[in-house]
């Protein structure tokens, strides 16, 4: 059982439950990021609620997070993304394909991507929903059944970005939820990592 850590830890890197979380607990940390995981209603898995800061300007980081073309660059065991539906330049639906470690089976899941202002000045979101029936599923994967993400980013200053991720994920399959709960920050701890020195060098 414990090859399925990494499969857990993959898919809470992806992208936010609107559902209420409360008993959230620090689980990992090093500087300005933070990544907690919190109990939720009505869910047996918990979710993830990160925080980090980044010296970026907006346009940067809203550029990387739309480019679902090297979105393996730096989101955790991503093998690809393909595109599925331009809605606009600001709004995709895309198919991703996560590598699971063996025996597990891959998964494979699909994301309605939208960027929108929030409702504060200077605060942007990006939502992450899953559409699981929004194409016929492939052979030789599992398709992620729930997937929903929120980046919330507000803008300090031209180049200071204070970005807040909150994620759940239910990979489906037959893995316990006692189980998956125990490797939570895992994943998503290397992603926002990952997207930090992604950003870093960008600049």
């Amino acid at each position: 059982m414990r090859k399925s850590l990494p499969l857990m830890c993959l898919f809470l890197s992806l992208g936010t439950s609107l559902a209420q979380q409360k008993d959230c607990e620090l689980r990992k940390s090093t500087g300005d990021l933070e990544v907690y995981t919190c109990k939720m209603e009505g869910s047996k898995i918990n979710s993830i609620q990160a925080s980090f800061q980044v010296n970026v300007p907006f346009s940067v980081l809203a550029e990387v997070l739309l480019d679902w073309e090297n979105f393996n660059l730096w989101q955790y065991k991503i093998r690809k993304a393909e595109l599925l539906q331009a809605i606009s330049k600001e709004e995709l639906i895309y198919r991703a394909e996560l590598d699971a470690p063996w025996p597990v089976a891959d998964r494979d899941l699909i994301l309605h991507l939208k960027m929108a202002p929030g409702t504060k000045p200077g605060e942007y979101v990006f939502s992450t929903v899953g559409r699981p029936d929004f194409i016929p599923l492939r052979e030789g994967f599992v398709r992620v059944p729930v997937s929903d993400g929120r980046w919330t980013i507000q803008v300090h200053g031209k180049d200071r970005l204070e970005v807040n991720h909150v994620l759940s994920v239910d990979p489906g399959g037959s893995i316990p939820a006692w189980l998956l709960n125990l490797s939570l920050a895992e994943g998503p701890f290397e992603t926002y990592s990952n997207l930090i020195k992604y950003l870093e060098e960008m600049e």
